[in-house]
């Protein structure tokens, strides 16, 4: 197979899982999970912690390995094996819920740090794209600021203007809001609206609902290392199918 191309895949699906399994010693993480995600599509992973939706996330860009299963973007197998796995992961973007900025950086050179170190870029250029990017999510005020004097919700902020800043053609995020109080989710939750409004192809795992109904196209259910259920958002949370999407629904949005 070694990274050919699968037929018509380039059409329309950026990215598909087939029979993805992961083990951490004896506890079985993921168990054998199948995905298609289409183009500009915006899958809302939800499910109980420990239910293997951060690691199915890490698997894909593989910042972890798995046991077993194939993983292509854009119609060519990726593993870990490939001499060139940092070019094909510097397409995908991540944002994770514990923001990750460089804390002895400026905000302005955490952004512009990789686009010159991976993708080569003049640092005038990587300046002023970083620049455009922090007046695009409101913080371009802050290019010269540490992140220590940033809020929770501003440094997530920057998180995803540094991810947008390697231009990704797949946007992984990863409890984006999780870590933030709450009156600092929605200003995080409008840059990544605004993402999906222009077409960004995303995979979001989150306790957000109201997210999952207004932005997700399709809504999958993790349990237990299993996808559970999917479907559009309308019917997973006014008819869900699987007795524990119900249970998980009841708790999490308390109806």
């Amino acid at each position: 197979m070694g990274g050919g191309k699968i037929e018509g895949m380039r059409n329309n699906t950026m990215l598909e899982v087939k029979d993805l399994w992961k083990s951490f010693g004896q506890l079985d993480v993921l168990r054998g999970i199948d995905m298609k995600i289409k183009r500009k599509e915006v899958v809302v992973i939800i499910g109980a912690s420990g239910g293997g939706k951060s690691t199915f996330l890490r698997c894909i860009n593989h910042l972890e390995d798995y046991q077993k299963g194939e993983i292509y973007f854009d119609g060519e197998l990726i593993d870990a094996k490939r001499p060139d796995i940092n070019v094909v992961r510097a397409r995908m973007g991540m944002v994770f819920q514990s923001f990750n900025l460089f804390p002895h950086l400026r905000v302005l050179k955490n952004l512009i740090l990789a686009p010159i170190k991976v993708k080569k870029m003049n640092e005038e250029d990587a300046k002023e794209k970083a620049l455009m990017l922090l007046n695009r999510i409101g913080l371009e005020e802050k290019a010269n600021a540490y992140p220590s004097q940033l809020s929770g919700g501003q440094q997530q902020r920057v998180a995803i203007a540094r991810a947008l800043m390697m231009d990704p053609e797949l946007m992984l995020f990863d409890e984006p809001t999780s870590a933030l109080d709450p009156e600092l989710v929605g200003g995080v939750l409008d840059v990544m609206k605004q993402l999906a409004n222009e077409g960004m192809t995303m995979i979001v795992v989150t306790h957000e609902m109201g997210f999952a109904k207004e932005v997700g196209d399709r809504v999958i259910f993790f349990d237990k290392g299993l996808i559970a259920e999917e479907g559009k958002p309308e019917q997973i949370f006014t008819a869900p199918r699987n007795p524990r999407t119900r249970e998980f629904l009841v708790k999490v949005l308390q109806v």
